[in-house]
């Protein structure tokens, strides 16, 4: 029989997330901090893209994993994903044509944009009274930046060398259903490896990672949650939005699962009231209150 410990646990654990309803939901500065990290999101993934794709196929000429990375946008993105990839390809090789060094660094600087509305809202979760001054945020956005691109480039190489075992398998099925595991393993960990990054140095202040890196797995794995659901249940808006409707569907996708990313970091950044978030931070032997 559960004893009454348990029962005490479980209200005081329900009614603790009222403030994470409150802060999701009821606030209208999260609402704000999360359309301005999906406009900016959809500012940066094409760009983003593009800067691999380019890696890959001019610098690197690694046919393999330039494939590997159209497939993941062709099974990530939510809608018309033909033409994306299409115009990735049309644009990645006007890219290679010239002058490409200085075509990449500035598709990467346009794509620290993204950091500004994410430190704000960062800062107010952790109560910090000051951001970085504009020429700072963008410094330490662009290395971010730096820093993600070369993250997926690695994790993206790991799904390459994978892929290519997978297609040493003889049955047609296992290897479709190894590439859809591999594909979504690894760009989880991406976002796990990726929103920890964010958490730990995004932030004007010094953070520990043990306070945010269970923050960050649940958040990888939230994300990718809400994007398969987002994917099954997104209407058609072309009669609405016409021809901004795939755009609009990727906004809308980028703004839920943004409500995701600061709630993760809202649940680490009161540790105090959500023990089972800090037990990487706690000493050995203690126990979270009653």
């Amino acid at each position: 029989m559960i004893d009454q410990d348990f029962w005490r646990r479980l209200t005081r654990e329900v009614r603790n997330l009222f403030p994470l309803f409150r802060y999701l939901i009821l606030q209208t500065e999260t609402h704000a901090f999360c359309l301005a990290l999906a406009g900016a999101a959809l500012l940066g993934f094409f760009p983003a893209c593009l800067v691999m794709l380019a890696i890959f196929k001019n610098i690197l000429r690694w046919e393999g994993a330039y494939d590997v990375l159209l497939s993941t946008v062709q099974t990530y993105f939510p809608v018309n994903q033909d033409f994306i990839v299409r115009n990735l390809r049309a644009q990645a090789a006007l890219l290679g044509r010239g002058g490409q060094l200085g075509s990449l660094l500035w598709i990467l600087l346009g794509a620290a944009g993204v950091f500004i509305p994410l430190e704000s809202g960062l800062n107010r979760l952790w109560r910090v009274h000051e951001d970085r001054p504009y020429w700072l945020n963008q410094i330490v956005g662009f290395t971010l930046t730096i820093v993600c691109t070369l993250l997926g480039l690695l994790f993206l190489s790991v799904s390459t060398a994978m892929h290519a075992l997978i297609r040493q398998f003889p049955i047609a099925f296992v290897r479709s259903v190894a590439s859809f595991l591999v594909i979504r393993i690894t760009m989880t960990c991406f976002f796990v490896v990726t929103i920890f990054a964010l958490y730990k140095f995004l932030p004007n202040k010094r953070i520990e990672a043990g306070r945010v890196l269970p923050a960050a797995i649940l958040a990888g794995g939230m994300a990718e949650l809400v994007r398969v659901i987002y994917v099954h249940v997104v209407p058609d808006l072309a009669p609405t939005q016409g021809p901004f409707s795939i755009s609009v569907t990727f906004l809308l996708l980028a703004y839920f699962e943004t409500f995701v990313v600061l709630g993760c970091a809202f649940l680490a950044s009161r540790s105090e009231r959500y023990p089972w978030m800090g037990f990487l931070t706690r000493k050995k032997g203690e126990l979270p209150p009653l």
